[in-house]
């Protein structure tokens, strides 16, 4: 039975939380894995490379040399053994599961706002202030989309909740209280 890319993840990145945390390594192992992750996805072929019989053993032995170079004891074993269980191809997924864990220790928020125009740094700085009271985080990272369509205000999704303040969503409450 093949298990699930989140299902492999969320395990290899509990454990690989849990015992960071128990070491008192989670700041410098999620900037480690941070790294790694960027690796991955500016070389989009690597997991596929380290995964197929297209390359042979010494080759991709060589490649694990470079990815574990330098890196942390914890860092390189978890390469080491996510490659010698057929499972690169995962390793991506677990890192963004690692930092999903990371960020809901720390109360870190991943926000997408929708506005007609760009904001302004002062802008986004009150946004996430206000934000972040809201929904009682630490911090707000802001990713920031332009949608003229909404006329005016915003459209936030944080925290698999969304508050739209567009002009269009009110122009269409309006609309649809006139046609009652």
């Amino acid at each position: 039975m093949s298990l699930d890319k989140m299902t492999i993840a969320n395990r290899y990145a509990k454990a690989l939380f849990e015992l960071v945390v128990e070491q008192d390594q989670l700041d410098p192992t999620f900037e480690e894995l941070k790294q790694l992750r960027d690796v991955f996805q500016t070389n989009d072929n690597l997991a596929y490379y380290l995964t197929s019989v297209e390359l042979s053993v010494q080759e991709k032995q060589s490649i694990l040399k470079v990815l574990t170079e330098g890196a942390s004891p914890v860092v390189s074993n978890l390469i080491k053994m996510v490659f010698d269980y057929g499972r690169m191809d995962d390793m991506v997924a677990i890192i963004d599961e690692f930092e999903r864990r990371y960020d809901s220790k720390n109360k870190r928020v991943h926000a997408d706002v929708i506005t007609a125009v760009k904001l302004s740094a002062t802008q986004k700085d009150q946004l996430s202030e206000t934000l972040a009271k809201k929904i009682d985080a630490n911090e707000i990272t802001l990713t920031e989309k332009v949608d003229p369509s909404i006329l005016g205000g915003v459209v936030i999704r944080a925290n698999n909740e969304s508050w739209d303040g567009s002009l269009s969503s009110k122009i269409e409450q309006i609309r649809r209280l006139l046609v009652k």
